[in-house]
């Protein structure tokens, strides 16, 4: 290929064009009730070989569509009401979407393309950003098949975090309790035509009752062989102390491991100390090396809130260090945390703490996409209705076997695991939080990134505003950094979409 053709040839990116590995994608439902699953892992688009022969229908790019700068050579294109995901282009294929400004015949403008014309444009339609004249691309909204349970195996906590919402106690759940929750959850699961089951073992600190946890899980995984359903599960941890038995039992059950850490030293100390004050983060820093030595590298859930934001980029890089994936999660106001009105943060304070943790993420591009994992309750995986699955395939179950909606509202129970389906609880009931789709929020219907954010916590926005129909608190941050994060993902695209015709001018 000349230098010529080179300069000519149009290219598009996506995650498509990513090898299964670096496919993969972190989301920040581990700490939770946000299923996301990709529902379109390949291409999908609909161009038949009349369309580019002399076929009437005409296209046009997608109204709405995001097209942002990402480097002298390069564009980010993004339909937040399409299926398709982030696309890279250089300026050849910039030029053939922009073709499409205005209804055209896809024969119409291949002939000024001899090179790598027909590719684009599928790949184009394939990211819904173009399609059939008259027909915008529809997000798919489908519910998730995943049924999750969060089971809260004790009250009881080594640590005593400010921004928790648990009321502690020594209760722990027993094991008739336990056995009786993860049937019912089951049941629920096949009544309601799931696919999966996931289970949160939660607390509290969930290690502090690891006996239980591992006799639940040896039961689920009996359940889920019987009924024909995949099994997922998550143990959720301070990190401070997990004995090496119950890692072992979690490696060979495939439970993943999920530690909460809000910084480094004393940003994590200031919101995670022992009851004495005592600081927790040598103890979990020791957890974490231990783990990623045992061949078990766990997930990083950070709460950001006023007192750790400036040191969100710092955490962010430990991370990055050592290959672990993360989530950044806003902290929630709660009735727990009312005397710790330093919490509370300004929409400035963490729009600077996000933008700092992105530089970071620039300078240590993992393979894995970031999209489902730093924005909060929002995410740029897969348009939603919902941004969590509070009210349909969710289901909190206390340590006394009573279930609720949230775990955040643990204490707002509606009955228990002794009635033959609790999810139907939870379905039926309205008088607790009030998950909404995002068409019925004021300030979302016509938002660009509503099926994207979905209006963010029902119980945050409540607690703020005391109404479930409204825009999210943190709806101005979430404006200012999604841009920023497509061009992450833009950036991830260049460095790992592995060499192929052309990509001698698209450099990474």
């Amino acid at each position: 290929m000349t230098p010529a053709q080179r300069a000519r040839r149009a290219i598009v990116l996506s995650r498509f064009d990513l090898p299964d590995a670096e496919r993969l994608l972190v989301h920040s439902c581990e700490d939770c009730a946000c299923p996301v699953t990709d529902q379109r892992s390949s291409p999908g688009g609909e161009i038949s070989p009349a369309d580019f022969a002399g076929g009437n229908v005409r296209w046009v790019s997608s109204n709405g569509a995001l097209d942002m700068a990402l480097d002298r050579e390069h564009r980010v294109l993004f339909n937040p009401a399409g299926r398709g995901g982030v696309a890279v282009v250089n300026e050849p294929a910039h030029r053939i979407f922009r073709r499409f400004t205005e209804p055209a015949a896809l024969r119409d403008a291949r002939a000024a393309w001899p090179e790598g014309y027909d590719d684009v444009i599928r790949r184009l339609a394939d990211c819904d950003l173009i399609h059939p004249a008259g027909h915008p691309p529809a997000p798919a909204l489908s519910g998730s098949q995943t049924l999750t349970a969060w089971l809260h195996v004790t009250n009881d906590c080594n640590l005593r975090c400010p921004y928790c919402y648990v009321s502690k106690s020594a209760e722990g759940m027993d094991s008739s309790t336990g056995r009786a929750a993860v049937a019912a959850v089951f049941r629920s699961a096949v009544a309601h035509g799931f696919s999966a089951v996931k289970l949160k073992y939660a607390g509290g600190e969930a290690s502090l009752n690891h006996s239980l946890v591992a006799s639940l899980q040896a039961q689920a995984r009996e359940l889920a062989s019987e009924s024909g359903l995949e099994l997922q599960a998550t143990l959720l941890s301070n990190g401070v102390k997990l004995p090496r038995a119950l890692v072992r039992m979690l490696a060979a059950e495939g439970v993943r491991i999920m530690i909460s850490l809000d910084g480094i030293d004393g940003a994590h100390d200031a919101q995670r100390p022992f009851p004495t004050g005592k600081p927790s983060f040598p103890l979990v820093e020791r957890t974490i090396a231990d783990l990623i030595d045992q061949g078990q590298p766990p997930h990083l859930s950070v709460t950001i809130t006023n007192r750790n934001a400036a040191g969100v980029a710092d955490v962010v890089r430990f991370a990055l260090e050592r290959g672990l994936t993360f989530s950044l999660n806003f902290f929630r106001d709660n009735d727990c945390a009312a005397s710790f009105p330093d919490m509370r943060y300004e929409e400035q304070t963490m729009i600077s703490a996000m933008l700092g943790a992105f530089a970071v993420i620039e300078e240590f591009l993992p393979p894995w996409s970031v999209l489902g994992s730093i924005l909060d309750r929002g995410q740029l995986l897969q348009p939603r209705e919902r941004s969590c699955g509070v009210g349909q395939d969710y289901v909190v179950v206390d340590q006394r076997g009573r279930v609720a909606k949230c775990h955040m509202e643990i204490e707002r129970t509606l009955g228990d695991v002794f009635v033959d389906d609790p999810l139907q609880l939870v379905r039926r009931d309205t008088s607790t939080v009030l998950n909404l789709a995002v068409s019925e929020k004021e300030g979302c219907r016509d938002c660009t990134w509503r099926y994207w954010c979905s209006g963010g916590c029902a119980v945050a926005t409540f607690r703020a505003t005391g109404r479930y129909d409204i825009k999210s608190p943190n709806c101005n941050i979430y404006k200012a950094i999604y841009p920023q994060a497509l061009r992450l993902e833009a950036l991830r695209l260049l460095k790992y979409a592995p060499p192929g015709p052309g990509r001698d001018d698209c450099p990474g």
